[in-house]
């Protein structure tokens, strides 16, 4: 599934559906790209934190799994910006899952999702947790549900980034939707470490 007329909108759309799993048909329920894109993006949330909690066993400086991971969560926030405008006019009009045709913010597009869950996942970083222990592996999944919820919910202000028309609104609704729910992923922290 190679949409685009170039090399450039090509790569735009594959970026931004996350190597096309945007365009997974739902299996049990009606627009379930983001959850697609959630899912797709753990190896690469699990991978950065891996390597960010790594930096310190290998005798890195304290400050090194921070800049890091927020490196890794600034690419592809920009990946994402350079993305989304060109795969949204490759793409076209699609109907999302309430049957509304969208122009913009396609349900295929995924890109912002990604970025959302290392939003989200960024806590479990700082806690002192194996990621392939039980209670690392719990705080991941819960990381998945928490964003899910709260990518899903829309709480305030994420309302106002998502009405934005532009790739920069499309980015935003899913930093807000992993701020709540990397708040929430410390809290739980609290009672599973």
């Amino acid at each position: 599934m190679l949409l685009g007329k170039n090399l450039g909108e090509k790569l735009a759309v594959f970026i931004a559906t996350w190597g096309y799993s945007g365009f997974i048909p739902p299996i049990f329920f009606k627009g379930m790209a983001g959850t697609y894109g959630s899912f797709f993006s753990l190896p690469l949330v699990v991978g950065v934190l891996y390597l960010s909690k790594k930096t310190v066993d290998l005798g890195a400086p304290a400050w090194s799994p921070n800049i890091l991971y927020v490196s890794s969560m600034i690419c592809i926030y920009v990946l994402g910006i350079l993305s989304v405008s060109s795969a949204e006019k490759v793409i076209g009009p699609r109907k999302d899952w309430h049957g509304k045709e969208k122009v913009r913010d396609q349900n295929q597009i995924v890109i912002d999702e990604v970025f959302g869950m290392l939003v989200t996942c960024y806590p479990i970083m700082l806690i002192p947790v194996d990621l392939f222990s039980p209670p690392g592996a719990l705080l991941i999944f819960l990381g998945f549900v928490f964003f899910r919820f709260f990518d899903i919910v829309k709480v305030y202000p994420t309302k106002i980034f998502d009405r934005q028309h532009s790739a920069f609104g499309v980015m935003m609704d899913d930093w807000m939707a992993g701020i709540y729910a990397s708040i929430l992923l410390q809290i739980s922290s609290l009672l599973i470490v």
